[in-house]
């Protein structure tokens, strides 16, 4: 049964400038090419009888472009969200809240791993359709704009007709004295540097420990490290923390585009789900989804531990080949 289709758009402006830029060969996707992205979701939507729109406002005006162009008169309601512009992670987290409480069933991002874990510290239930735009991306991927909007558009409309489409993402959850501090979707690396400066971490002689939901061999950036070590995939049930210290096994990883290095492993664990692992060094900085964020003291107790509380994610070929085999969206709709 159709439903009104109503779509989240948040795209991060920044993604993809930080330091790692600089210390290594990383291409770059620039705003006017996240303007194009977002012109083909809006197509792709249409097309299929999506019919409204809200978009998170940003310095960039990324949604104002990609409408002005468009060359035919638009079928979709389009909507700026009512808020201050601060260009901090806090739009993105309040443009998200004010989505998932103005009703959008999907929300698509254009952003790295760090704007999608912003995002998902207040999507709640409502699945996301990751695109990558960003530097060292794991948890986002890359997406043809208009199958990603094909597919929101479809799910926002016939959700309950399409069948396993959803799936759920693990995170890591770090805990101070046993309460929630923050969260990470991809890897939370414990470093010796004690100071935030630039928030890009790269430097992995720097880091101690690491702990990773996943990582393979095709990964770039830190999760790399488990993927030459003990590869695991998203949908695998445990994730890793590995110890890093010269002298043990060594492995050679792509933490950056085009910089491989070498990493000593003295010690590597799987994590369950539920399992909570103690920082083993203090003071320390930790780094999440590869950017500064806490400051560890000596004197409070951290631990890090693996759940499934992750965001839902909207599989877009899933979505499109269900809905082919259903026959959507529905002939007589017009769409």
């Amino acid at each position: 049964m159709a439903h009104t289709a109503c779509i989240g758009c948040i795209a991060n402006p920044m993604a993809g400038k930080d330091i790692r830029r600089l210390v290594a060969y990383g291409s770059r996707i620039d705003n006017q090419e996240k303007v194009s992205i977002v012109r083909r979701v809006l197509v792709g939507l249409e097309s299929v009888g999506g019919n409204r729109v809200l978009f998170m406002p940003e310095t960039f005006r990324t949604g104002v472009k990609a409408l002005e162009g468009i060359r035919h008169p638009l079928q979709v309601e389009v909507e700026f969200l009512d808020m201050d512009v601060q260009g901090t992670a806090r739009d993105t987290l309040r443009a998200t809240q004010d989505m998932r409480e103005a009703g959008a069933q999907c929300l698509v991002v254009l952003g790295g791993d760090g704007t999608h874990r912003v995002v998902a510290k207040a999507s709640g239930a409502v699945p996301l359709i990751p695109i990558s735009s960003g530097t060292n991306n794991v948890f986002p991927r890359t997406i043809e704009g208009t199958l990603a909007g094909m597919a929101a558009g479809l799910y926002a409309r016939y959700g309950t007709d399409l069948q396993g489409v959803v799936l759920s993402s693990k995170r890591l959850e770090v805990l101070r004295e046993g309460e929630l501090a923050d969260i990470a979707l991809v890897d939370a690396a414990v470093s010796m540097q004690q100071f935030v400066g630039a928030r890009a971490l790269w430097d992995v002689t720097t880091i101690q420990e690491l702990f990773l939901t996943q990582g393979t061999p095709m990964a770039i950036g830190l999760s790399s490290v488990g993927g030459w070590t003990d590869p695991i995939d998203a949908q695998d049930e445990e994730g890793l923390h590995l110890v890093l210290r010269n002298g043990g096994v060594s492995v050679r990883a792509p933490i950056g585009p085009g910089l491989i290095v070498p990493v000593g492993i003295s010690h590597q664990g799987r994590m369950r789900p539920g399992d909570r692992v103690h920082l083993g060094q203090a003071p320390s900085l930790l780094a999440l989804d590869g950017e500064r964020e806490l400051l560890v003291r000596a004197e409070e107790r951290w631990e890090v531990m693996l759940t499934w509380n992750g965001p839902k994610i909207l599989d877009v070929e899933r979505t499109l080949r269900e809905a082919q085999r259903l026959g959507l969206p529905e002939r007589n709709t017009g769409a």
